[in-house]
């Protein structure tokens, strides 16, 4: 039994009053965003992403109020000029603009990344979910095609198709994104795998709820922050692929700039301007690690795992 004494010395907090504030409920996407916005690095790096794909939609316009020249204007008198007010950033070796060349070039460099990207997460996700969804023979089936499909050394797949088909920035893009969907194809599937046994699913095919839409408005919601992850990480690979086969004569031929033709026309010149090599590969290599350091910052936001 407790005295009067003793029951004095307790700490009981009297009715009504609040002992501590109790923090608001939120939904998964409120919190993984609240989770990215804290992270100041990821955040930076993806706004310089944003930025360097507005300079590139952008390229027309600043051809004609900031450089005043197009990408493919010739001045044989403009030689190797190093950079400096006429020429921000120098000329090559035929007198062409550095500057503009850099910017046009983002615009395929950017657009076949963004669009292998989204070829890859169609095609992946729509064979990653019949799979995962039916099971059975049709998941052996697609996935020993995606095996198949991941067995084939890339760079082989990469000049035969180069060979057959004129290399543009759409033609390309389908080229990389022929090998890469398969990778999405086993993400997606996996995820479905977990996910369709749940009891939401349950309860929503016990009420009459066809295939189409459980896959579309229950299974994709579950799957779609898998693919946020696979995208942000997947576009500084595909930048790096298509300045490699730009690289090796098997992607975008000149006189279009990319920023990887850019690199093979000043291997040449690397000993009389070595700017013409520096600012192509600085523009690839920022460029890579903004994209990598985004898709981690998104895949800790996104990730229930890291959750702190």
């Amino acid at each position: 039994m407790i005295g009067p004494s003793r029951v004095a010395e307790l700490d009981v907090p009297a009715a009504g009053v609040e002992t501590g504030a109790a923090r608001p409920a939120q939904s998964y996407w409120n919190e993984s965003w609240e989770r990215l916005r804290a992270n100041r690095v990821g955040m930076a790096a993806g706004l310089l992403i944003v930025v360097f794909a507005l300079i590139a939609l952008l390229a027309p316009l600043f051809s004609l109020v900031v450089t005043h020249v197009q990408p493919q204007t010739i001045n044989l008198d403009d030689t190797f000029f190093r950079p400096g007010l006429r020429h921000l950033l120098g000329t090559d070796e035929l007198g062409r603009d550095t500057l503009t060349r850099l910017i046009w070039g983002a615009r395929v460099s950017l657009g076949v990344a963004f669009l292998t990207v989204a070829m890859s997460l169609s095609v992946g996700t729509t064979v990653g979910m019949v799979a995962g969804y039916y099971g059975g023979w049709i998941d052996d089936v697609l996935m020993r095609f995606v095996d198949m499909v991941l067995a084939i050394p890339a760079i082989f797949l990469f000049i035969l198709m180069s060979i057959l088909f004129r290399p543009n920035a759409i033609t390309l893009a389908a080229i990389v994104a022929s090998v890469g969907w398969g990778s999405v194809a086993r993400l997606v599937r996996g995820e479905v795998l977990s996910v369709k046994q749940r009891d939401f699913i349950l309860a929503t095919r016990s009420i009459g709820a066809g295939d189409a839409r459980l896959m579309v408005r229950h299974l994709l919601p579950n799957v779609l922050p898998v693919l946020i992850v696979a995208a942000s990480l997947g576009v500084g690979q595909i930048i790096l692929i298509e300045a490699a086969l730009d690289f090796l004569g098997l992607g975008i031929q000149p006189p279009t700039p990319s920023w990887g033709n850019m690199l093979t026309n000043a291997q040449s010149y690397f000993f009389r301007s070595g700017f013409l090599v520096a600012f192509p590969g600085i523009t690839i290599f920022i460029t890579v690690l903004a994209s990598n350091i985004f898709g981690n910052a998104v895949r800790d936001a996104f990730d229930p795992r890291l959750k702190s």
